[in-house]
């Protein structure tokens, strides 16, 4: 037999690092609240501090390995899932909130009553692998019947318990020599057929039965086997169990269905199948088969009575790390969110006659349409065509009544009947297409024209083109008129075409001043009423053949007015502007018509004494209604002005605020305010005292909590977070350090024969190199050569060395289970033992048997420093009396919980 050596389980303890959150933006002095059992943190845009995604456990120590083989990522569990562990018989739950994972022992399940063969794997917890009943020291199985002596049969019910025996009827056990029920043999059950209380099965010496009698008594069972076979299946298929009066069979049939009919009632009724013991042998034996069986079950045979088994060889009990372990207990049924299947709709049944021209074939979720046979289904998929014109044959087909088409048998005679399209002709079995345009049967819309097709029609789209327009292509084209010379224009004139129509232009034309009349004479034109002002306005117009002339006006001006240079009419004369007025210093001149006034300028009023116009302090005569502020008297005028911090508006009037920002006066940033302004610092500076000047923040000798995870760096208005040199690398969020997988980023320095390992911080470069009179089978293997037969120091020597690599850190909660072992797969009756031959001279392990086929490795001292270990853990294996030692060599990786 091929072993299976070992397998070890391995927990890696999880540094979990609990940091203040902090963000880039405005978030220095905040302190962030710590977000208890929180295994997935989301940053929100612009806030702060973190929120929780998701509560949950977080795996440390042993639990670590359990919680990534059971499916958790990074060893992290969702509040309310659970794991189970050590072959099913722990379960590990995270709590409702997160927390710590709980763990505790699931008892083993209760036999059921009636068990008959009990399984004992390795595990501890017994399980029952057959039910039946018990009689007399021997077991039955559950369901089945057996002959206990020649005229009594008994059946062991479907769960078991106590044996239900029937006699024989007509059973003498002095002519029959055992006579026994027989087992269904491997051809009546592929053939499907069932086995009934008649069949027997003729064992033991024949020489006790002439040959007539043997021979009349195998027909006779045989007869009352088929009997009997033939009523249970009527029963079942809800036949009636009366047989034929003139029939000269016995009452097999009659007994086997009626009894097989009354248990098939009882079991539809849902009432319990104890009634057989009132009924009689085979009645109640047929009563209870068909009461009892499953709805797709065939009846169950009835077979020998067994003789005890022998013992069987151990079973197996794990081909796997965990054979029996669950994925979740919040797992569910498949089915559970299975999308219910909807029914199907016939379309061709809901639409008759709808949806295609021919036939119409229902399919899940849609339909297809098919055309008769001579017709091809068209690219509308509804429509069909003939493949070639329909010819009615010379001579009808015998075989189809006659009939051109379709033949049906009505009342006994021959009726025929066309495909859609075509109608019956007078003779009764022609058919010949039906015109649909020329009946008006055709659907075609009213501004569609018909054509009729083989069987069918098509429409067709008519299109009308105005006057001037014609049809081409589907398209209204303009019809140039004198192209194709369908104009009447007359012999004087020539054709314009013009879009829709046409124009008939002169052909003779006149000289200047004249113009042609309808009839093509030169007639004189009046320019003076055709004319829009042919003259100017001191002018009369006077008409000429072929021209016009212009006859200046005589007009007379009154005083203060004057002819215009054009003589047509009188204008005022502007004194003012002539300076031919009489108005005094400082006075204003305005014209009128046919004079003038004198007038005071603004801001100042005539002074009636003094003949003279004198200034208007418009400050003191409208006071506060002029200016917003301050108000300041000017010759003829007046000034507004604004105090500090304002501006003259555009209207003169109003005062506005001054934004001194403009100017800059702050060294960062300035806030306008009215009147005045206000400096002011950005994020990681401070105002100084002459209220312009910012200066730059410590923040990271100023601030209280740990803004960095490691080390922090003052920067101008800011500071920047610092990771060690080697090792870490910083995180997204810009605070905290992130560990370099220097494997898995190949920066590591290890040569082309070591592997790589890598440590928080930093990394190890290890050789796996076998012993002698050992070969490497993988990376991490090596496996004992065969030994010589004389050779016991290399017969003692374990069959197996295996490596493993182990990382903890210095904060480790002791005592700490940190190595699992134990051979797979496990079988009853192993034994193993566990001890530690090498590295443990400081006693800082230990080791602990935790079951007949499992044993761990325990950090018991807690270690301070940093500090590498490798130790050698010897299993060794008793099963079935031999001894065998399994190796494994561990590498444990002592790191600091620090950077």
């Amino acid at each position: 037999v091929k072993w299976s050596w070992f397998v070890a389980h391995i927990w890696l303890l999880v540094l979990s690092l609990v940091l203040v959150c902090w963000c880039q933006r405005d978030c220095t002095g905040v302190n962030c609240p710590m977000l208890d059992n929180c295994i997935e943190e989301v940053l929100e845009g612009g806030a702060c501090c973190a929120s929780c995604l998701q509560k949950g456990c977080t795996c440390e120590g042993y639990q670590y390995y359990d919680c990534i083989n059971a499916g958790f990522k990074n060893g992290k569990v969702p509040e309310g899932d659970s794991y189970f562990v050590d072959y099913g018989s722990t379960e590990c739950s995270c709590p409702s909130g997160g927390g710590r994972i709980s763990c505790h022992f699931i008892s083993c399940p209760d036999l059921p009553p009636n068990c008959i063969e009990v399984l004992e794997p390795a595990d501890g917890c017994m399980q029952c692998e057959r039910i039946g009943c018990v009689h007399g020291g021997q077991k039955y199985e559950a369901g089945h019947s057996f002959h206990i002596d020649s005229c009594r049969v008994c059946h062991c019910p479907n769960e078991g318990g106590d044996l239900m025996c029937y006699p024989v009827p007509d059973c003498d056990p002095q002519k029959v020599h055992k006579p026994m029920l027989a087992a269904p043999t491997e051809e009546n059950i592929a053939n499907g057929r069932d086995s009934y209380p008649y069949k027997f099965d003729q064992q033991g010496s024949m020489d006790q039965f002439s040959t007539p009698v043997a021979q009349k008594q195998c027909c006779l069972s045989s007869v009352k086997e088929s009997q009997c076979e033939s009523g249970v299946t009527s029963a079942r298929e809800g036949d009636t169990c009366e047989v034929d009066e003139n029939s000269c069979t016995d009452d097999s049939y009659q007994v086997c269905c009626s009894c097989c009919a009354l248990g098939l009632l009882v079991r539809s009724e849902g009432r319990g199948c104890d009634a057989h013991q009132y009924l009689g042998y085979p009645c109640g034996h047929v009563f209870l088969t068909c009461c009892e069986e499953e709805e797709d079950l065939s009846q169950i045979p009835l077979r020998r009575k067994q003789k005890p088994r022998p013992t069987v060889l151990p079973r197996k009990v794990s081909e796997s790390k965990f054979p029996k372990e669950a994925f979740s207990i919040s797992a569910t049924d498949e089915a559970a969110n299975a999308v219910e299947e909807q029914e199907d709709v016939d379309e061709c049944q809901l639409y008759h006659g709808q949806l295609c021209q021919h036939t119409c074939t229902n399919i899940w979720g849609s339909y297809r349409c098919g055309c008769h046979q001579g017709y091809i289904l068209q690219q509308d998929e509804h429509s069909c065509a003939p493949v070639q014109p329909v010819q009615p044959p010379p001579v009808l087909p015998a075989e189809n009544g006659g009939c051109s088409q379709q033949c049906s048998a009505v009342a006994g005679r021959v009726h025929c009947s066309c495909f859609p399209g075509f109608s019956l002709m007078t003779d009764g079995r022609m058919c010949e297409d039906v015109d649909e345009c020329a009946t008006n049967t055709h659907s075609c819309r009213p501004r569609e024209r018909c054509v009729n097709t083989v069987g069918s029609f098509v429409c067709e789209l008519q299109v009308t083109c105005p006057a001037g327009y014609q049809l081409r292509n589907s398209v209204c084209e303009d019809v140039d008129e004198c192209l194709v010379r369908t104009h009447n224009c007359g012999l004087g004139f020539v054709c314009e075409n013009t879009v829709g129509s046409f124009m008939c232009k002169p052909k003779q034309k006149c000289i200047s001043g004249f113009t042609q009349d309808s009839h093509g004479n030169c007639i004189d034109i009046n320019e003076c009423s055709s004319l829009d002002e042919p003259c100017g306005s001191g002018f009369n117009c006077i008409n000429t053949v072929g021209s016009y002339s212009c006859q200046q006006k005589i007009i007379m001006c009154s005083n203060g007015y004057h002819a215009s240079p054009s003589g047509a009419k009188c204008i005022d004369i502007d004194e003012c502007q002539m300076g031919t007025h009489r108005c005094g210093v400082g006075q204003i001149c305005h014209n009128l018509p046919g004079s003038y006034r004198c007038d005071c300028q603004t801001g100042y009023q005539y002074d009636a004494l003094r003949k003279v116009c004198t200034d208007v302090n418009e400050c003191w005569r409208y006071p506060g209604r002029l200016c917003a502020q301050t108000c300041e008297n000017t010759p003829g005028s007046y000034h507004c002005s604004c105090t500090s911090g304002f501006s003259l508006a555009f209207d003169g009037k109003n005062c506005e605020d001054v934004n001194e920002c403009d100017k800059k006066p702050c060294s960062q940033e300035c806030a306008n305010i009215y009147g005045s302004y206000q400096c002011y610092c950005r994020q990681g500076y401070f105002l100084k005292e002459d209220g312009h000047t910012c200066e730059d923040i410590d923040e990271c000798s100023q601030s209280i909590g740990n803004l960095c995870a490691f080390k922090c760096v003052n920067v101008a208005g800011s500071y920047q977070c610092a990771c060690p040199p080697h090792g870490y690398i910083m995180s997204a969020n810009g605070h905290t350090c992130r560990d370099i997988d220097e494997c898995m980023t190949g920066t590591h320095n290890c040569s082309f024969g070591q592997n790589c390992f890598n440590l928080q911080g930093s990394f190890r470069c290890l050789s796996f190199n076998c012993p002698a009179n050992y070969k490497k089978v993988s990376d991490t293997r090596c496996e004992r050569i065969s030994c010589p037969a004389n050779s016991l120091d290399c017969q003692n020597s374990p069959t197996r060395i295996t490596y493993y690599q182990l990382s903890f850190q210095t904060n480790i909660i002791i005592p700490a289970q940190v190595f699992r072992i134990g051979p797979s797969p496990a079988y009853s009756g192993d034994h193993v033992v566990i001890s530690i031959t090498k590295g443990n001279e400081e006693g800082y392990f230990s080791t602990r048997k935790l079951n007949s086929f499992t044993g761990a490795v325990y950090l018991q001292r807690r270690v301070r420093e940093p500090k590498d270990f490798q130790i050698d853990v010897e299993m060794k294996l008793l099963r079935q009396g031999t001894s065998t030692s399994f190796l494994a060599r561990i590498y444990v990786f002592i790191t600091s919980s620090t950077m």
